[in-house]
């Protein structure tokens, strides 16, 4: 309590010096003569009792710094229009400056797509909605400005808050919406827990309320001592606190339930109700303490502002300084000036008054490119990306009688964590597996021959980056010396020629990288196959059914790569089967291999691999441990597809530089390059010292030689 005292008197500081700045520069007597039209693609029903207040707050104060400017702002209807077709049809429109949207992140995903369709000169889509998917996929176009961190950052500071808060908790659970705003917490929760010495324990997900029972009794048999929800909507967050409630006053064993959500939350349609209930607590990214500008709104409206709308506010004032500056500077591509004004360079807060809006008016007039700031703070960009912000401020909340409460500001960059938000996903790793350096040293047979078996275990378009980094270690391993009578191939062959691939015959796995489909010898055709009939590839005699078999003998190394996808159930076989470990273990004990150095590339490939230990010479690297999903990485904007994983670009990468590495140094790389998953090796005592096993042993290029 005594800290947020503290803001409070800073913010009030700060606002004192705010509003003295503005009574100096606001020049009277100025008549607009620009308008600035701003095209606002959300829910109408929340126009009136959210949006509102912010935007013509917004326009309000642009008017009273007399700049010479109108803001006008053009709705459009968010859940009940064709968000392809609004976003191709402002593309083309000269007299919009820029977008803001959208309330749900697979809808700014769908009107990004449409903007960016245009070539040059798109237009600017500001957004407060910001899944991983959004700057992975928009990070290089330079039209995207999404005003607060990933919510990979949200989720990571809200296991920060669990922590810290709860000293000694350690089982977390996650349940989240099985959309695209829940997927990023779904696929970087397990791996924040780990960095923070949390147990992930339980993953929910649901598609629909109905759903939210069975969901929770799981995540209680599971042990959880904290839940952090990311819900579906706002609807969902009283039934779920309800829940949590009643099962705690029920308990006998007085078990308490940490439960925190996330900015889904942070909404007016919580405090709802004849009897609103109190104590739902959460975090949300909110405007900078420092700004003044949250203190101004509760003092305006009577509350504080609701998620989104200090970063919509931060779009109108962008949007208007940056048509100014464009025009200063003869500049048509308004993206080239907000990159020019979001330079990094500001240091005061409260750039979103009249006052300070003046000033930089007047700076832009000089000739000037000044560095502003707004209502959620320094505006700082990445100027490699300009995707999304460097630093948001994040309110710790809570609600009583009727309203909500910040009890707390917390930022990334305070605590010391690192998600990273911006496309890059740079994380400092803490927890890499502590390896022997003596190891085992295993006394194995006389090393005679190499063979390779590479899996591409799914089908379909959009799992196009399995098939392609499957060929990309089928080159590379063509290019050790492996012929195709020591490799078997097995992939879905429905990428080269597929009706949505513009490339006809064509898979990289790099954007303008070369075709791995030439010269590629498939032996199966993964649609034909059962996993039975793997396992009889894999272990049995060739026949007239299967024709190409293992063949690999006791004196032999196999070299096994495996991609597709993965569930906490199993490594998927196409979407039908999984195999899980009771199929898989019996099927690498059954096969016959000297050595066998299996990689894996699919979600919590860990699961697997752990249950297939003290299996003599096999060693397993998996993408992610059991809890975790793996990510994808190179996204192509013309294929709208991922090219490749980011595990098998770090696996390939190291080889490729370091063919003979040791395997204890591949590791190493493979876990510092896969960024948001924790890549992991098993069965180490039963192989070998990973010290001095390298990986010559597995190419006949250096087996030739006498290795």
């Amino acid at each position: 309590m005594k800290k947020l005292i503290n803001s409070l008197v800073i913010v009030l500081l700060c606002m004192g010096t705010l509003l003295s700045c503005e009574k100096d520069v606001v020049v009277e007597g100025i008549t607009a003569s620009k308008e600035v039209r701003i095209a606002v693609v959300l829910p109408e029903k929340d126009r009136e009792p959210i949006w509102n207040n912010a935007l013509e707050w917004a326009a309000e104060n642009i008017r009273k710094a007399n700049i010479g400017v109108k803001v006008v702002y053009e709705w459009v209807d968010e859940p009940t229009v064709d968000l392809t077709e609004v976003g191709l049809a402002l593309s083309e429109r000269e007299d919009i400056q820029s977008v803001i949207g959208c309330n749900v992140s697979a809808n700014t995903q769908k009107l990004a797509f449409a903007l960016a369709r245009k070539k040059e000169n798109i237009k600017p889509l500001f957004t407060f909605s910001t899944s991983q998917e959004l700057p992975r996929i928009f990070g290089h176009r330079g039209f995207l400005w999404g005003l607060c961190e990933t919510d990979i950052s949200q989720s990571e500071i809200m296991l920060s808050c669990i922590s810290n808060e709860n000293p000694g908790l350690k089982k977390v659970a996650l349940l989240a919406a099985d959309d695209i705003y829940g997927q990023t917490f779904v696929d970087w929760f397990a791996f924040q827990a780990v960095e923070l010495n949390l147990e992930p324990v339980c993953i929910e997900t649901y598609k629909q309320a109905g759903e939210l029972e069975a969901c929770l009794e799981r995540i209680l048999d599971s042990g959880a001592d904290a839940i952090v929800c990311a819900p579906l909507t706002a609807d969902d967050v009283v039934p779920v606190q309800s829940y949590i409630d009643n099962f705690m006053y029920n308990s006998e064993d007085g078990r308490g339930i940490t439960l925190m959500f996330t900015d889904k939350a942070y909404n007016k349609s919580i405090l709802g109700g004849e009897y609103p209930m109190d104590y739902i607590s959460g975090l949300a990214p909110a405007s900078h303490p420092n700004s003044g500008f949250g203190v101004s709104y509760d003092a305006l409206f009577d509350r504080v502002p609701y998620a989104g709308e200090a970063e919509v506010y931060d779009a109108v004032l962008i949007t208007t300084l940056a048509s100014i500056w464009a025009e200063q500077h003869n500049e048509k591509d308004l993206n080239k000036a907000i990159a020019a004004l979001l330079n990094g360079k500001a240091v005061s807060q409260g750039g979103w008054t009249a006052g300070m809006m003046a000033n930089y008016y007047h700076a832009i007039m000089a000739g000037e490119t000044p560095a502003i700031s707004g209502a959620t703070g320094t505006l700082d960009f990445n100027s490699e990306y300009y995707t999304t912000i460097r630093s948001t401020s994040y309110a710790r909340w809570i609600t009583y009688k009727g309203k909500m409460i910040i009890i707390d500001y917390y930022s990334r960059n305070s605590d010391g964590h690192s998600s990273s938000p911006i496309a890059a996903w740079e994380w400092k790793k803490q927890h890499m597996q502590n390896m022997d350096g003596n190891g085992n040293v295993i006394d194995y047979p006389e090393l005679k021959d190499n063979y390779a078996v590479l899996v591409a275990a799914s089908e379909g378009w959009q799992n196009y980056r399995h098939q392609a980094d499957v060929l990309g270690m089928y080159h590379y391993l063509k290019g050790m010396g492996y012929d195709d009578d020591h490799i078997i191939l097995i992939m879905a062959d429905d990428i080269a020629h597929n009706e949505r691939n513009p490339l006809k015959g064509v898979i990289r796995r790099e954007l303008d990288g070369e075709n791995l489909y030439e010269d590629v010898q498939i032996d199966y055709p993964l649609g034909d196959l059962t996993l039975d009939d793997l396992k009889q590839i894999l272990t049995g005699e060739p026949s007239e059914a299967y024709p190409v078999t293992l063949g690999s003998s006791a004196n032999d190394n196999v070299l096994f790569f495996w991609s597709g996808h993965g569930t906490q159930q199993g490594w998927k076989w196409k979407e039908t089967e999984n195999l899980n470990a009771d199929f898989a273990r019996p099927m690498f004990s059954a096969m016959k291999f000297r050595k066998m150095f299996a990689i894996i590339e699919t979600c919590y490939s860990g699961g697997v691999a752990q249950d297939c230990t003290d299996i003599p010479g096999l060693l397993m690297m998996t993408a992610a441990n059991p809890y975790e999903t793996s990510k994808a990485d190179a996204f192509d904007n013309e294929l709208q597809v991922y090219l490749s994983n980011t595990f098998t670009s770090s696996i390939l990468s190291q080889l490729e530089s370091h063919p003979q590495t040791v395997i204890r140094d591949l590791y190493l790389h493979a876990f510092d390059k896969t960024n948001g998953s924790h890549v992991m090796v098993y069965n180490s005592d039963y192989y070998g010292n990973l010290y001095l096993n390298d990986m010559g042993e597995y190419y006949p290029k250096f087996v030739d030689k006498g290795l």
